[in-house]
């Protein structure tokens, strides 16, 4: 069985804490390059964090999807849109792999940026449509990294960041999807509130 928990990260720096505030505002797209930006220059300690878990440097950012630099067992590269596909779409937003002996992944991380709150929405609206799909992206990203051959030995922490909390039905219906997947015992569903302050 998956396990799901939720962190609260405080964002110190003021530049990024008026950037995220504005792009929140706005839609989930410029909130994710918001974001995005705000890790990639380590404006928000989401690399640091991971680094102090897994105790290797992540040495830095890569926007090349398939040809760029990769993971050794010393350092790890922060994968942007590196293209984890299924039926032709993309999941997640982000993925930094964590090398052990004979460079088999031991670890991953892989992070979904995203505004969406609510996935207990059901309906015919665009808000209930936005919800069933991020309900369901959830369960399929935890799915598509637990089966994923490459890391058929490596734990799998997936960081779902967002600005606000989950209500309490969304923490309880995330794993829901997740309990009866094949495989997803070794997934770890984190659901990161990226608090930029009101």
């Amino acid at each position: 069985m998956a396990t799901v928990a939720t962190r609260r990260l405080q964002v110190q720096d003021a530049s990024a804490r008026r950037d995220l505030k504005e792009a929140a505002a706005g839609s989930g797209k410029t909130y994710e390059q918001a974001l995005g930006g705000c890790i990639s220059r380590r404006l928000v300690p989401i690399l640091s964090m991971i680094e102090a878990e897994t105790g290797i440097p992540v040495a830095g950012v890569s926007l090349e999807r398939t040809r760029g630099p990769r993971s050794s067992q010393s350092r790890a590269w922060f994968q942007w849109q590196r293209g984890h596909r299924k039926d032709g779409i993309r999941w997640p937003d982000a993925t930094i792999e964590f090398l052990g002996a004979g460079s088999i992944v031991s670890q991953v991380y892989a992070l979904e940026i995203s505004l969406q709150t609510d996935v207990t929405k059901i309906g015919d609206s665009a808000a209930c449509s936005m919800s069933m799909g991020k309900a369901s992206q959830i369960a399929l990203t935890a799915g598509i990294l637990a089966s994923k051959p490459a890391y058929a030995q490596a734990s799998v922490h997936y960081w779902y960041l967002c600005p606000w909390e989950p209500t309490a039905e969304t923490e309880d219906r995330m794993l829901t999807p997740l309990q009866n997947m094949h495989g997803t015992g070794k997934v770890a569903l984190t659901w990161m509130i990226v608090d930029h302050g009101s």
